[in-house]
Parts: C-alpha cells; sequence; structure tokens
C-alpha cells in the first residue's frame, strides 16, 4: 500500500466541486441517453413488430429477453476488461459494439436476425452502463457521487422520455418507423465515441495499478482547474489505505451485501422494466389503442426526468438508503392504484408518480450499490449486481405480458416492496469516501 497514493485520492476527494471539464460530463450524459433509450425502444416498437413480421406477441417478446440477456453478458464483459484495460478503453469499446448492434436492428428483415441484433446491442449497452457508473464513482469527490450521476442519470431519462413521443410519430403512419428509430440510436453513439478519446483515466484505476505518477499528475490537474474556480482548496483529511485487506468477517460481510444487493437489483428491475419495457403491450393486449397507449405513457414518462432531477438536487443531501425506501414504497402505491383503476387518466397520473419513482431510485441506487465496494472489486461488483439484476428485466416480458392489466401491475407494485425490505438493514453510505466504505 502506497501513502501517496492514498493521500493522491484524499486530495481528490476533498475538491468542492466538479474537476473535470464540461465535455466530459455532456459525454457521460449522452452515453446514459443512447443507453437508456436503446432499452426501452424495443418496447415501444414492438406491437409494430409484431405486425410486421406476422408473429406472436409471445415470440416477439423474446426480441426483448435477448436485449436483457446482451445486457447482462455485456456487464460482466465490460467489468472483466474494465479490470484489466481500463475504463475508458471498454467505454469505448462498448459504444461500437451498441452502434453495430443498433445498425443491424435497423436493418432487420425478420425477427430471428432481429433478436440477434438487440443481443449485440445489449452488450454494448450493458458494458457501457455498468463501467460509466464505475467511471463515475471513481472520478467524483465525495461529496459530488450522488449529483453526477443524478445528472447523468437525468440524461438517460430524456432518453426514455423521447421514445414514446417518436413512437407515436413514427409508428401509427409508417411501417418503417421503428428502423428510424433504432438508426437514431446508432448514429448517436457514433458521435458519442468519436468524442470520447480525450476522457481522463479513473484515479481509483490508475491507484488499483500502482501508477503514482500518473494519479499525482491527475490530481494536480483537478485541483489546478477547481482551484482556477473557487480559489483556495479545503484542508486536506486523514488519508484512508487503499483497500486494506479483508478479515474473515469483512470478507463473508461483503459477499453478504454482494448477494442482497443483487437479489433486490432483480426484484426491482423486474416491475422497473415491465413499466418501462412491456407497458405499450400490455396496455395494447387489455384493450387500449396503440396511439393512445404510446401518448399516455409518454406524458406518464416525463415524471422520469423530473425524478433524476430531485436525484440530482437531493441525493448527496439526504441518506441514500431512507430516499430508496421512501421512493420504493410510493412506487408500489402507484402502480397499484393504476392496476386497481385501470383508466387512460390513471395511466397518466399514477404513472407519472411512477416514473418519478424511477428517476430517483436507479441513480441513487447505482450511486449506493457502487460506494460498497473497494476499487478492485468495484466494476466486478457493479456488473454482478445490475447484470444479475437484469435476469429479473428479462423475465417481466415473459411474465407480464399476456396477463390482464390489474394483475401485471400489481406484481410490479409487489416487486418494489420485496426491493424495500431488502435493503431495510443496509448501511449508510453518505458523504463517506469509497476508500472508508470498503
Amino acid at each position: 500500500m502506497s501513502t501517496t497514493i492514498a493521500t493522491d485520492l484524499a486530495r481528490l476527494d476533498r475538491l468542492p466541486r466538479w474537476p473535470w471539464t464540461n465535455g466530459l460530463l455532456a459525454n457521460l450524459g449522452g452515453s446514459f441517453f443512447f443507453a437508456f433509450f436503446d432499452i426501452v425502444v424495443i418496447g415501444a416498437a414492438l406491437p409494430v413488430i409484431i405486425t410486421d413480421f406476422d408473429v406472436s406477441a409471445s415470440a416477439a417478446a423474446w426480441a426483448v429477453t435477448f436485449s436483457l440477456i446482451g445486457l447482462v453478458v455485456g456487464e460482466f464483459l465490460g467489468a472483466t476488461l474494465a479490470t484489466r484495460k481500463g475504463r475508458v478503453f471498454t467505454l469505448r469499446t462498448a459504444l461500437w459494439i451498441f452502434s453495430i448492434g443498433m445498425i443491424l436492428s435497423a436493418c432487420a428483415p425478420g425477427l430471428g436476425w432481429l433478436i440477434v441484433a438487440r443481443f449485440i446491442a445489449g452488450i454494448g449497452t450493458g458494458a457501457d452502463i455498468a463501467v460509466a457508473v464505475t467511471y463515475i464513482s471513481e472520478i467524483c469527490p465525495a461529496r459530488m457521487r450522488g449529483k453526477i450521476t443524478g445528472f447523468t442519470t437525468v440524461c438517460g431519462y430524456v432518453g426514455i422520455a423521447i421514445v414514446p413521443f417518436l413512437a407515436a410519430i413514427l409508428l401509427p403512419q409508417f411501417t418503417w418507423g421503428w428502423r428510424v428509430l433504432f438508426a437514431f440510436g446508432a448514429l448517436g453513439a457514433v458521435v458519442l465515441v468519436l468524442t470520447r478519446r480525450h476522457m481522463p483515466p479513473s484515479p481509483r484505476f490508475l491507484a488499483d495499478q500502482g501508477k503514482e505518477q500518473e494519479l499525482s499528475a491527475l490530481v494536480d490537474q483537478a485541483e489546478d482547474r477547481v482551484r482556477t474556480k473557487v480559489g483556495d482548496l479545503p484542508p486536506l483529511t486523514e488519508s484512508v489505505p487503499v483497500d486494506r485487506p479483508d478479515s474473515a468477517s469483512t470478507g463473508k460481510r461483503r459477499w453478504a451485501l454482494l448477494a442482497v444487493l443483487a437479489i433486490a437489483w432483480i426484484f426491482y428491475y423486474f416491475g422497473n422494466y415491465g413499466w418501462l419495457v412491456a407497458a405499450p403491450t400490455i396496455l395494447t393486449q387489455n384493450g387500449f389503442g396503440l396511439a393512445s397507449s404510446l401518448a399516455f405513457i409518454a406524458i406518464a414518462n416525463l415524471g422520469l426526468v423530473v425524478g433524476a432531477g430531485a436525484s440530482y438536487v437531493i441525493s448527496d443531501r439526504f441518506e441514500r438508503k431512507r430516499i430508496l425506501l421512501l421512493a420504493l414504497v410510493v412506487w408500489a402505491m402507484a402502480l397499484s392504484a393504476i392496476g386497481l383503476i385501470g383508466t387512460q387518466a390513471s395511466i397518466a397520473i399514477f404513472g407519472f408518480v411512477a416514473a418519478f419513482t424511477i428517476g430517483l431510485v436507479v441513480p441513487t441506487f447505482y450511486t449506493y450499490t457502487a460506494e460498497n465496494f473497494s476499487n478492485r472489486m468495484r466494476p466486478v461488483s457493479m456488473a454482478f449486481t445490475d447484470g444479475i439484476g437484469h435476469l429479473g428485466a428479462a423475465a417481466a416480458p415473459i411474465i407480464l405480458i399476456g396477463m390482464t392489466l390489474q394483475n401485471a401491475f400489481l406484481a410490479m407494485a409487489a416487486s418494489g416492496l420485496v426491493t424495500a425490505a431488502l435493503l431495510l438493514r443496509s448501511r449508510r453510505t453518505k458523504g463517506r469516501t469509497l476508500e472508508e466504505l470498503a
């Protein structure tokens, strides 16, 4: 363990504001925009794809499922690559894979091709999300992790919110409209990867690799950038040793925490993706028109952006565990109301509330999960928890599509309550450095 490395990381954590360029922040926000866009675009397009390819809803649902399976695979591949080759290299590679998958999706002549294309795009999306969350947590000062993750997730939920609006314009009018949606995602990802050439390396990756000189130079640059804006920097607090060896009891607790968080993500993503991906098909199968379903979901999903904005404001002001528990209870109540009332007005009103909680929970849960693991374990732990969690997402369309409206939404609501129960005994993380929490 190097005292110099520990001191450099403490220097970074004491900075009072974002120490990197606004261009980097915009690029990371764009990454979330297109990753989240990709996750939900297949759900919006699915009713039209069913007609275009003349397949059953249950068969078409496999395009959603394989996209999410690809996401799980991508998270693990991305974590492995990020640990060996670095976070920045992996973020660039992930976007190229995503772009290829989206182009192939736009050109799909049949369902089989589309399923394979969605799997490829899912690999890119999974690697990008998991490593981006890790990267953000590692480059941010301690007091800003929640805020910056909240900002990038705002961008992600703008990507989700825009999908039903674009779908409502394109899908009812043009049989090829769904192909335009995929092509839009591919073009955006190419633009992002071309502007991703000047990303700074992760300070925690440099620390883990023992690259003291590179780390010191990087932190010097960050301090100089902040000093020009705020003047004198806060005093340096005592540094915490980097990646202290685990005792037997600490190791067991960490593995137990990993398992609990993974299970919590499974249940949360089941309901989350039920709303974001399966809801258009659930509604159309229960008597709602495609255009009206997309319109009401579009209105409701504006809550995603508002919720992520709330995360940006409050995530570093209140204990993240408490934010999660409260939001999950509200989520369950809102989805139960949709299932029990079952009108278009309830979809718009309570759907907005449910979408608000998604916007609040996801960045807070991302930040909270990343905080609980050491620098060396963080990429793999994020891949494991978020990746295994997406198995719940993959199961959602298979289980929920074909249910009655009431049963489908009550099932989504129940998943939120189970998630809250799993997090009840989790620890507090607000304001603590990654090294303290490790």
